[in-house]
């Protein structure tokens, strides 16, 4: 998934991020397991006793909070593992892509060639994504644990045994709420996206489901990508006369869209719903109180009250003292996927250490999932979410849970 989601908030340390350099870390099976140091000498995957992990992620330009995030919530399980994922040491390797799509693909071939890593986790942009593919199917020498692009072709044209997403897909953020919108907000909608590919994946799928759940969609609005007047879009959205929206907007875009539809007096027309990217932790507090009352779907939400999340929340908190976003999550859970695939693998090899991971369950903050053994994508339940006021501020509360989704397998069958 590519989006803008802002600037970095933080630092890691004192290493090195820039774009060309290789960052180098190892976690240190010891007490001291959460201080990484740097190593110095040669490239290279270890050795049998070393995992090493290459992070395809952005940490300057638009998605540099993104890729902060992941790297983050991989970390945060790597240190309350004393630094091993399934008994191996592990190396953590990093360059920043920027969200750019040549340099994603040739961090990931000189990872692959060089490098050695045993893993790969990212990226974030589903464009990278989509370039990686053919480097990571010729090579075919690492597993590769996308911690966050959710274009659904990546399955469709891809079907790779060695791929597996520990995020979501297009999919999953906009079909199943469909049914939830037909049955308890509204029987027609307009639509209103980014005009860019996951913007349109988005709206297509959930135009699809509503249909087929009964309901009419009456008109459809697209924004250009970094729209800063939305007033036009707006006014098209409320001659349609539709009861409710659907909608899919992320980083600044959903910040500027959903400030103006509520000045612009669109809350006392029509209900408006989407894509959890549109209400996420990380555009609440500049949304504020146009965000409340409005509605959205994603597999994780901070404030949900189960032990699990909220031992992680609280552990994350401690850590980076901001509450963890969806992005922490998908971080946390790659680690936890790559320590159970090691775990349970004959070796390091790809090859074993996708059949290994092939079909697994992992106890994650947002709920249990699996892997789908089809298609290696995540079977997961997705929170239908409402924005409220809460203690310090607005925020999103769980008001229902959509489980036994039914995934399309776009054609795959590993």
């Amino acid at each position: 998934m590519s989006h803008d989601s802002g600037t970095s908030t933080g630092s890691r340390g004192s290493t090195n991020r820039s774009a060309s350099t290789t960052s180098r870390r190892r976690f240190l099976v010891s007490g001291a397991a959460a201080g990484a140091t740097a190593l110095a000498g040669c490239a290279g995957g270890g050795g049998s006793d070393t995992l090493t992990v290459g992070h395809v992620l952005p940490t300057s330009g638009t998605y540099a909070l993104l890729g902060e995030s992941i790297m983050n919530g991989f970390d945060l399980y790597l240190e309350q593992n004393d630094g091993q994922l399934g008994g191996y040491e592990v190396e953590t390797v990093q360059r920043d892509t920027a969200g750019e799509t040549d340099t994603g693909v040739t961090i990931t071939n000189e990872f692959l060639v060089q490098e050695g890593v045993d893993a790969l986790v990212g990226p974030v942009s589903s464009a990278v994504a989509i370039a990686m593919m053919q480097t990571v199917q010729q090579e075919s020498s690492a597993i590769w644990l996308n911690a966050n692009a959710g274009d659904y072709r990546v399955t469709q044209d891809g079907c790779m045994d060695l791929h597996f997403r520990t995020s979501f897909n297009d999919w999953q953020t906009s079909a199943p709420l469909a049914q939830w919108v037909y049955e308890n907000v509204a029987d027609n909608v307009v639509l209103s996206y980014a005009d860019y590919a996951f913007g349109q994946n988005s709206k297509n799928f959930f135009q699809e489901a509503f249909e087929e759940a009964g309901g009419e969609v009456v008109d459809e609005v697209a924004a250009p990508l970094g729209t800063d007047d939305y007033s036009p879009f707006l006014g098209d959205i409320e001659s349609s006369g539709a009861d409710a929206a659907f909608s899919f907007f992320a980083g600044s875009d959903a910040v500027n869209y959903i400030s103006q539809f509520s000045d612009f007096g669109l809350d006392d027309e029509l209900t408006q719903t989407g894509s959890g990217f549109l209400l996420s932790e990380d555009t609440l507090p500049a949304q504020g109180e146009a965000a409340l009352g409005k509605y959205s779907l994603l597999h994780y939400t901070a404030t949900k009250e189960t032990d699990r999340n909220q031992t992680f929340v609280s552990n994350y908190s401690e850590e980076h003292d901001r509450q963890p976003n969806v992005y922490a999550c998908q971080g946390y859970d790659s680690a936890q996927a790559l320590d159970i695939a090691a775990s349970n693998a004959d070796s390091t090899d790809a090859s074993d250490l996708a059949s290994a991971l092939s079909g697994a369950e992992l106890d994650s903050p947002r709920g249990e999932f699996s892997f789908d053994p089809d298609t290696n994508e995540p079977l997961q339940s997705m929170d239908v979410r409402e924005v409220v006021q809460g203690d310090d501020g607005v925020e999103n509360e769980v008001v229902a849970t959509i489980d036994d989704i039914e995934l399309p397998d776009w054609g795959c069958s590993l």
